[in-house]
């Protein structure tokens, strides 16, 4: 046994330990780096909101209410005092290898509770094992965010495995239901799919209880060769009302939590759902439905994002994917026949239906039949299906070793092979979901036609400084989806940055034709308004987007520093104390400001924020340097010393020119000449024409010429 128990936490380790040195990725920036709820003073802050930190009753909101995963995101914060992804990727590993241990007693608990003698293999371990390799678990372990399906998972296992234990108590009534059906609860509160473990557990009861009593045959073979009458025992009966009426409470509460209303979602998050025609819409649905089985089947084709135009919608009758459709449907219409055809064991007809149920009821949230999803196939949604998909697997390989030795050998040979194949596999995904870069680029092969992964590779590019690639990524994102007007707005500041105004304006203008109410681009159109020296009408767009968004600190920052350019100082003054006011952290707008009191000889007001301006950015070199400044020009040389030293080394190989050229002025003052010369000349060493350093050094060595 604990051979067994090693192997399966190193398989379900190894392939995705290079998760551990990863960044957070995609989705982990809205859900955990920048979700207020994170790092709230408030426990009771999760509760209120969405996972992405909105407001759960909000019309914005996309109503996924998971207020015990940002928990356990928070306890991650409060343990570490940081955001490291180190420490929230390590704990989707553990809560990985959790799973997996479930997932191998849930398997043995199925297979004994079926009365299926184990051979020498033992089958339910090697289900496990594949479960634990499977390369379509990557997006759920790699991404912090797939922490929800992971826990999810956990509690939807220990809740069937509380079910399963109502079975061996002779009353009625017992404790194990009641907390079988509150951990179905709390699954819920990880991830909404884990309700669906009630459906599970009826299905399980209804499977395990159900008996078929033989009455008499029938004369003609054409027919069946039994009459027969259904028997369900009591206690399932009342199981399964209890757990059902259970269900429905759970979604009415979860229902209300809502506000009463479903998500609103954008047709680039799920075309197909805002298709008019009906066809287009049950055939696309359907062909998904295929795509999500070939992923469990053969996960070659994996992608973070599979939205806008990745999987174009099925329009005409002659498009060639409607075959693949007809396959899956052959295939359950197979599936039916084998499990009531004569010749298998009544125990293999009952675990191949619960794999199959195991497979599909965790997967029916997300199936668009109730209200439409926000997504088209989003792989961690296969976690737990996942678990029915190995089980079934594991059902034909038990099966394959009732043949002779031959088959026996070759069966084993292949389940290991696809094994160490899948293993592999989630070793090679485990690496592209490292940074955004690699997860990104790896998208383009798989979905050329989705505009958001050319958004996303362009983002990338551009903080590689790759402006070339980025233009062209977000023109190509723009062309596969002409109303992307989030791509607009960042092709115009790309614009912008390269001091192309006309473009810059036209793209902006262009976003904000398809988005009135782009707060945004709003902003970046007065930035290039001012640039351009037209003023009121910069002002003018600065207002429209308060009108949208009035806490918009970015927005008070740049109003700033119009007014700067107008010479209207206490204006810019103003305006980036409110910056500062909404967003404490805004290093620009601390470091226009201290810079502008210092310049206009409000030294008394500058010393009064230093220690506020200390306290929020204390390790952010401008902030350091312009109080180092200040300081300078009161004569506080130690101080002034001390914050100019601290700057040049968190610059690091960012430092410029001035900043040595600086202190050397404050040592020049201080008489401290042979330190001033030897600053002097490292601002020249970093920029040999550097007219102060250069003009200052001259005199300093003229003044020791004359001592």
């Amino acid at each position: 046994m604990f051979a067994k128990l090693f192997c399966l936490v190193v398989a379900s380790c190894l392939p995705f330990i290079f998760t551990l040195t990863g960044e957070f990725v995609f989705d982990d920036s809205e859900a955990i780096v920048k979700n207020k709820d994170i790092i709230s003073e408030s426990w009771l802050d999760p509760f209120e909101n969405d996972f992405w930190g909105t407001s759960i009753k909000s019309n914005l909101s996309h109503k996924s209410y998971r207020p015990l995963t940002i928990i356990s995101f928070r306890l991650n914060y409060l343990l570490n005092k940081t955001l490291s992804p180190f420490h929230f990727k390590a704990t989707n590993l553990l809560c990985h290898i959790t799973c997996c241990i479930l997932v191998w007693i849930t398997y043995e608990c199925i297979w004994k509770r079926i009365k299926i003698k184990n051979n020498s293999f033992n089958i339910p371990f090697l289900a496990a094992i594949m479960f634990s390799v499977h390369p379509i678990h990557v997006e759920a372990v790699c991404g912090a965010v797939g922490r929800a399906d992971l826990l999810a998972a956990i509690t939807f296992l220990l809740s069937f495995l509380l079910y399963d234990k109502t079975f061996n108590i002779r009353s009625v009534i017992n404790l194990y239901l009641p907390l079988s059906i509150i951990l179905a609860g709390v699954s819920m509160l990880f991830k909404e799919n884990g309700i669906t473990v009630l459906g599970f557990c009826c299905t399980y009861d209804l499977v395990i209880h159900t008996r078929v009593r033989s009455k008499g045959r029938l004369k003609n073979k054409q027919t069946l060769d039994n009459f027969s009458n259904i028997h369900i025992d009591i206690k399932c009966v009342y199981r399964i009302v209890c757990t059902m009426f259970s269900a429905i409470v759970l979604l009415y509460a979860r229902w209300s939590v809502m506000g009463g209303t479903t998500p609103e979602f954008k047709p680039t998050d799920n075309p197909t759902a805002f298709s008019d025609d009906l066809f287009t819409k049950i055939i696309t649905y359907n062909y998904i439905y295929f795509l999500n089985i070939l992923l469990l089947i053969w996960p070659q084709w994996l992608c973070y994002d599979w939205s806008m135009g990745c999987i174009p919608l099925i329009k005409k009758l002659l498009d060639h994917r409607i075959l693949f459709v007809s396959l899956l449907y052959v295939y359950a219409i197979l599936f039916i026949l084998s499990i009531v055809r004569e010749k298998s064991t009544n125990s293999i007809k009952r675990i191949k239906l619960l794999a199959i149920s195991l497979m599909v009821l965790p997967f029916l949230p997300a199936a668009n039949i109730v209200y439409p999803v926000g997504f088209v196939i989003a792989e961690r949604i296969l976690y737990i299906p996942s678990t029915g998909y190995c089980l079934l697997i594991s059902i034909g390989l038990y099966k394959l070793t009732k043949f002779n030795d031959k088959h026996f050998k070759q069966a084993i040979v292949l389940y290991i092979c696809t094994i160490c194949f899948f293993a592999l596999r989630s070793w090679q995904r485990s690496y592209d979901w490292q940074n955004e870069y690699q997860l990104y680029t790896n998208a383009l092969s798989i979905c050329p036609l989705n505009a958001k992964v050319h958004y996303n590779v362009a983002k990338v590019a551009d903080a590689k400084d790759n402006i070339e690639w980025a233009l062209k990524e977000y023109e190509e994102a723009i062309r596969l989806y002409p109303e992307y007007y989030q791509a607009m707005n960042n092709l115009a500041n790309l614009f912008k940055n390269q001091k192309k105004y006309s473009e810059a304006e036209y793209h902006l203008r262009n976003a904000l034709y398809h988005k009135q109410d782009f707060p945004a681009a709003w902003m970046n159109l007065g930035i290039i308004l001012a640039h351009t020296g037209r003023y009121n009408e910069s002002q003018n767009a600065y207002k429209t987007a308060f009108r949208y968004r009035k806490h918009y600190p970015d927005c008070y920052y740049n109003l700033g520093n119009l007014y700067l350019e107008l010479n209207k100082t206490e204006d810019a003054l103003e305006n980036w104390f409110h910056a500062i006011n909404l967003n404490p952290k805004h290093v620009s707008a601390w470091t226009n400001l201290l810079a502008l009191l210092d310049n206009t000889g409000q030294i008394e007001k500058a010393l009064q924020i230093i220690p506020k301006a200390l306290e929020e950015l204390p390790d952010t070199p401008l902030i350091n340097f312009a109080i180092a400044n200040i300081y300078g020009k009161i004569d506080e040389y130690n101080e002034a010393e001390k914050y100019f030293l601290k700057a040049i080394k968190l610059f690091k190989n960012r430092v410029q020119a001035i900043h040595y050229a600086n202190l050397g002025v404050l040592y020049h003052r201080w008489k401290k000449y042979d330190v001033a010369m030897q600053t002097y000349k490292m601002a020249l060493k970093i920029d040999p024409k550097f007219p102060s350093a250069r003009k200052n050094l001259r005199n300093l060595e003229k003044i020791k010429n004359k001592l």
